[in-house]
Formats: structure tokens, C-alpha cells, sequence
């Protein structure tokens, strides 16, 4: 890349940094600088420069009414809005050869003559502003004039252009020492336009004079007073070279004996020693902090034994997590758990197992972090391993997992339910409803398991609500869990799905797991509807599904009143209810 290039890009990111108005300044600044650059090169009647001017002129009246007005501060190489840096130089790195651009230039054209800050108002009229752009035009080119910007701008009277210079009372000489009288006469004090001073040739009074609200600040240049006593420095360098070798040999040994000791081996005496000093609150507080990102960095770097040495250690001086748990969580969230999944997922049992203990040992503080790599898991020992872990860690609170309810991702809420199925108890039954609503299937498939260890008052309602679905793997789940409860209100609530309008719709699947339920749940109270089932259609029945599985309903339920059913069957005049009473009934021969 080339160093105008690295400029471009740096300046590009300093002014995403800038607010609204410093943005507007920066952008201004930059044109201004490419408009006196191109005046330069151009004579002032070429279509290329004459409509810069007004151009100008309407861009920085326009962000003047944005902001209201500019108050800007210069140093030899910023250009500042209040206290942002609206025009600053590029970073360069060592070495490399950078020229400035244009607008580098302009923060060393205002200090140089002087210009500590200047205040634009809006609505600033065309002459003030040529006035401004022809001064800048002028002292950029020649800077051996005797005008400079203070006296062009003061002498075009400027009222929407304000300028803060440094006090006239405060005088720069050009001579290294003061004029005695002998050779005062002919001796001149005072500014000279006719060569640039340094050096020596600079002397003043530095420093703030009273009452003005600019000028030369005495903390803006060395004020160490002058050193007494000097050495030749080739017979000082001579008397330092004769232990320089003993010197450098004794710092190379100790510096590899100190590399030889890793700094983890050193770190719990070094804090033991602290908190020994000063076993303040304070105290153990910054050293639990310290040992926070000791260990989170440990996890990101995947390094599960020495995350789990720190942690031991961190819970010395934090037993209950007093000082450590919300830093926990902020620092576990910030961490990249693509890589650390990744990892986990080409990671032996044992490592997984030192991981997930020492995540289940930090407690509450990990749970989303936790969570974050159950969902990233791509394998399903990783998966089973995190799930796990979280049924630890939410056992006490099962309500920190209710916002993964609603994850967009059904994988994750499919195991946020199993998760919840395995805590159990009346606390997860509210979570276990809103999942049972998912319009994934394996979800609703996930909360029917997990329902069996919820109390049954609370687990049946729940199963009722999935009787209606057209998913026969749910529908058998659901059944199969009411299964555990023979009670009439079940019974009823299955032949109610047997008795709606669409159950032919229903796949035969479904209709055959229903009629099933019913054979193994129902009573004495079911058997007048089941009858109605089986003479549906009067003397014009034909023969069907529903028919036959009403009437094979009746044989395994079995009773008098069930049998007694069956043989009234027997005898109806029409042909397809006989013959589905007698197959229930051979098969009860059988």
C-alpha cells in the first residue's frame, strides 16, 4: 500500500470518530486546502477556479447553520473544533517518507503568524470570506512578506470572522543577547520579515500575561534550569566502557533466569503478597478483577488446565464471587465462542470434561456464555456435553433460560427444552408451554419427553393441547406420555379427537394411534359413543375404518357392557356393522 494510501485510509477512520459538525469541518478544511492548491497552479480567470469560491463559500455557510457556529483552536499541527481534531496529521510509521497533504499545511499557516483560534458565525458574506481565502492564498505561497494573516484578516474588518491571535504587548526579539548602551544605537529589536528566525535568535518574556486570554503558555517549552557541570563525553564513554561488558553480561543472565520462570508460576506468592499488605476489601476486589481476565483469556486460548489453576486461585481471595461474578459475566460474553467450539468439537472427553466442569464450577455468571456454545456445538457429543452442563448450572434457577425460548433457532430451543425436561418440577412448566406452541415439530416432539418429569396436574392439559396435531410421531409422543394416567378424562378427551369433523382427514397413522389410546384407556363411559361409531350410517354403513376400529375399540376394552356392544352388533341388518363385530370377536377367540 502506498503512504498516500495509509494517509487516506487513517484520515478515513479518524473522521468516522468525529461528530456530525467536526465531520462537516473536516470535509470543509479538506476542500478548502485542494481549492488554494489548485488557485496556485492556476490563473485566477480559468474555468477550473472560478467556481471554487462560491462553491466554498455555500458549503461552509451551510454547515455554519447545521452547528450554528465554529469555534476552532490551532496548534502547529491540529486544527481543533472545541476538542476534536478536525484537521491532524496521518500516522506514518518509522522510517517511511510521507508528504503532507494540503491540508496538513493549514494548522502551521494560522500558528505561525500567530492565530490561536477563530470563531465562524453563520451567514459569513462573500467579501469576509475572499478576504480569509486570499490571506491563506497569500501567506501560503511567500512567507517572507511583511503581511500576515492577523493583519490581512484585521484589515478587512471581518465581523462574522473572529480572530484570537497572541497579544501585541508580547514582543519577540531577534538577537541572542540584549543590547548594552554602548551598542544600542543602530541596534534593531522587534519582528523582521527578511529571514525566518531560530535558534538563539528568538528571545522573550515567555509566558501568560495577565488578562489576556491567549499567548505564548510558559508549560509549552523546557523551563529545566541549565546544567552547572559537563563532561567530555569520549573520556566519559571511556570510564563506562571498562564495566559496560561485566554490566551487560550480569543483565543477560538475569534476564534469562527470569525468562526461565513462568510468570503463572509467580503470580499466586506475588498476590498473596499483596493481599498480606493490605487485606482491604478494596484490595481483594482489584485481585479477584485481575484474576478474572487470567482466566477468561486462559478460555479463550482454550487452555482449560491453566484456566482452571487460576480459577482455584481466584476463589481464595473470592470464595462466593462477591468481587468477581458480574466482571465474570461481561468477560465470559466478549469471548469468540466460534473458535472456542470449534475446538471443543475436535477436543478428546477428557477435555471437554475439564472444560464443562470448570464452566459448571463458575455458576450462574456462565450461563449465556454456556449457552453461546451449546447453540455453536456441531457435533452431538459437544451438544450433550452443554446441555448437560447447563442442567448444573439452571437446576437452582431454570428461569435464566426463558429468553432462549423464543431463539429464532429451533435447534437451540429443541435443546433449551430437553434442558428443562431434565431440571423438572412445577418452575419449567411455563416455559414448557410457550415451547409447546413452536411451529417446529421436533420442538413440540421435545416438550412432549420433557413433560414426563413435570407433575402430572400440570403435564396433562399440555398433552391435550397436542392431541390435534397432524404430526403422527407427536401425536403417538403425546399419547404415549397419557398413556401413564388411565382416567375417564383422558379417555374423553381422545374420543373427542375420534368423534371431530376431520378426523377421516387425519392420516390413518394417526387415526389407528387414537382408536389404540382409546382401547387402552377407555371405560364403560365410552362404550354408548363407540357404539354410535359402529352403526354410523344406518342400513347404508359400508364398510370402513373408523367402523372396524370402533368395534376392535369395544373387543380390548372388554367389558360386559363392551361385549354386550359387540353382539347387538352381531345382529344389525346391515352387512358391514355385522361383519366388523364379528372380526372383533374372532379376534377375542383367538
Amino acid at each position: 500500500m502506498s503512504t498516500s494510501s495509509q494517509n487516506i485510509s487513517s484520515r478515513q477512520g479518524t473522521l468516522r470518530d468525529l461528530s456530525p459538525s467536526g465531520q462537516r469541518a473536516a470535509h470543509f478544511f479538506r476542500a478548502l486546502a485542494r481549492a488554494l492548491k489548485t488557485c496556485r497552479l492556476y490563473r485566477g480567470e480559468n474555468p477550473i477556479v472560478t467556481p471554487l469560491r462560491p462553491a466554498l463559500l455555500a458549503q461552509l455557510n451551510e454547515d455554519l447553520l447545521a452547528a450554528g457556529s465554529w469555534h476552532l483552536r490551532f496548534t502547529p499541527f491540529e486544527i481543533l473544533l472545541i476538542d476534536e481534531p478536525v484537521v491532524r496529521p496521518a500516522g506514518v510509521k518509522l522510517g517511511v517518507d510521507a508528504t503532507p497533504t494540503p491540508e496538513e499545511r493549514l494548522p502551521f499557516l494560522f500558528y505561525r503568524d500567530g492565530i490561536r483560534s477563530l470563531v465562524l458565525t453563520p451567514e459569513v458574506p462573500r467579501h469576509e470570506f475572499d478576504a480569509l481565502f486570499d490571506a491563506l492564498l497569500v501567506v501560503g505561497v511567500n512567507s517572507q512578506m511583511q503581511d500576515d494573516l492577523v493583519t490581512l484578516l484585521w484589515q478587512a474588518n471581518t465581523t462574522k470572522i473572529r480572530v484570537d491571535a497572541v497579544p501585541v504587548s508580547q514582543t519577540i526579539f531577534l538577537h541572542s543577547r540584549r543590547p548594552t548602551s554602548e551598542s544600542a544605537e543602530g541596534s534593531h529589536q522587534g519582528l523582521s520579515y527578511a529571514w525566518s528566525p531560530n535558534g538563539s535568535e528568538i528571545r522573550a518574556d515567555i509566558g501568560q500575561i495577565e488578562g489576556a486570554s491567549m499567548g505564548l503558555h510558559r508549560d509549552t517549552f523546557d523551563d529545566w534550569p541549565l546544567p552547572t557541570e559537563w563532561v567530555e563525553v569520549a573520556e566519559a564513554y571511556s570510564k563506562l566502557d571498562r564495566t559496560m561488558q561485566f554490566t551487560r553480561t550480569r543483565l543477560l543472565t538475569e534476564w534469562a533466569a527470569e525468562r526461565g520462570i513462568e510468570w503463572q508460576d509467580e503470580a499466586p506468592q506475588l498476590l498473596q503478597a499483596i493481599h498480606v499488605a493490605d487485606p482491604d476489601s478494596k484490595t481483594s476486589a482489584a485481585i479477584a478483577r485481575a484474576l478474572v481476565t487470567w482466566v477468561v483469556g486462559s478460555i479463550q486460548d482454550c487452555n482449560w488446565e491453566e484456566a482452571q489453576r487460576a480459577f482455584e486461585l481466584l476463589r481464595r481471595f473470592d470464595p462466593d464471587g462477591a468481587f468477581s461474578n458480574d466482571d465474570f459475566s461481561n468477560a465470559l460474553q466478549g469471548l469468540d465462542t466460534d473458535d472456542i467450539t470449534e475446538h471443543l468439537d475436535e477436543s478428546t472427553t477428557d477435555d471437554q470434561g475439564r472444560f464443562f466442569g470448570l464452566t459448571v464450577a463458575i455458576g450462574r455468571p456462565a450461563v449465556k456464555f454456556a449457552c453461546a456454545v451449546m447453540a455453536k456445538a456441531q457435533k452431538s457429543r459437544t451438544r450433550a456435553a452443554a446441555c448437560t452442563m447447563l442442567t448444573y448450572l439452571c437446576t437452582e434457577d431454570p428461569e435464566v433460560l426463558e429468553p432462549y425460548i423464543t431463539d429464532s433457532r429451533w435447534y437451540v430451543v429443541r435443546n433449551v427444552v430437553f434442558i428443562l425436561g431434565q431440571i423438572g418440577g412445577p418452575a419449567v412448566v411455563p416455559m414448557l408451554e410457550m415451547a409447546s406452541h413452536h411451529p417446529e415439530m421436533r420442538v413440540r416432539r421435545a416438550v412432549v419427553q420433557a413433560l414426563g418429569n413435570v407433575p402430572a396436574t400440570d403435564r396433562v392439559p399440555l398433552l391435550f393441547e397436542q392431541l390435534g396435531t397432524r404430526d403422527p410421531q407427536l401425536l403417538a409422543a403425546a399419547l404415549g406420555m397419557l398413556a401413564r394416567f388411565r382416567t375417564p378424562a383422558i379417555a374423553r378427551a381422545v374420543l373427542r379427537q375420534v368423534e371431530a369433523p376431520d378426523f377421516e382427514t387425519r392420516a390413518e397413522e394417526s387415526q389407528r394411534a387414537l382408536f389404540n389410546a382409546l382401547g387402552e384407556l377407555g371405560d364403560d363411559e365410552i362404550v354408548p359413543r363407540l357404539e354410535i361409531l359402529l352403526h354410523k350410517g344406518g342400513w347404508f354403513a359400508r364398510s370402513t375404518f373408523e367402523r372396524i376400529a370402533a368395534a376392535r375399540t369395544l373387543q380390548r376394552i372388554g367389558t360386559q357392557k363392551a361385549i354386550s356392544a359387540l353382539a347387538t352388533g352381531l345382529r344389525s341388518r346391515a352387512e358391514a356393522v355385522r361383519n366388523a363385530c364379528l372380526e372383533a370377536m374372532n379376534t377375542r377367540s383367538a
